[in-house]
């Protein structure tokens, strides 16, 4: 009778230990969703704001270009011609090669943002397998690893000591 009652109660205990571990690794699964949404957010954040400033610096670009062809007009010069021309063509290329940057710039802090995200998921799997990998142990040790453990004797009704002390419990009268 005490062998089935240390396998009954060495049963409960993996099962115990399954569900906490299963437990564990759920929440480490919502934590790991909620970092890959963060990053996400990051990324969808970094792309606005590279238009919001492209936006206002074409506003900007245009406000300049307005305001010189309102100069060349109270001077009489052509906008289209020379001078005038020259310095439109140099705010359009200033505008241009900013944008150019600007697009860089993101293009590598997007890029940062994706490693971060993918260093993150293999370390979360990583993790996961460390996780299971000590669950498997834990199942594997609870159980005696000769047949002497099994059929002889420590006073447990044949189960080995190993066995015996897994969760604690010692034989009455010493053991």
């Amino acid at each position: 009778m005490p062998f089935a009652l240390l396998l009954a109660m060495q049963a409960s205990g993996m099962i115990i230990d399954w569900l906490g571990t299963r437990n564990q690794q759920m929440y480490a699964d919502m934590g790991a969703k909620l970092q890959q949404a963060g990053i996400e957010s990051e990324i969808e954040q970094n792309r606005l704001q590279t238009e919001n400033d492209s936006l206002q610096d074409m506003k900007n670009l245009r406000q300049t270009l307005g305001t010189q062809a309102a100069i060349f007009a109270a001077r009489g010069t052509r906008a289209g011609v020379g001078s005038a021309l020259a310095i439109s063509t140099e705010s359009i290329g200033n505008f241009n090669s900013d944008e150019r940057m600007r697009r860089l710039n993101s293009m590598g802090r997007e890029n940062q943002l994706k490693g971060n995200r993918t260093i993150s998921k293999l370390n979360q799997q990583g993790e996961s397998a460390k996780l299971w990998s000590s669950f498997a142990s834990r199942t594997l040790n609870r159980f005696p690893t000769s047949f002497e453990g099994w059929s002889g004797g420590s006073g447990w009704g044949g189960a080995g000591k190993s066995a015996a002390t897994s969760y604690g419990m010692h034989a009455l009268g010493g053991g």
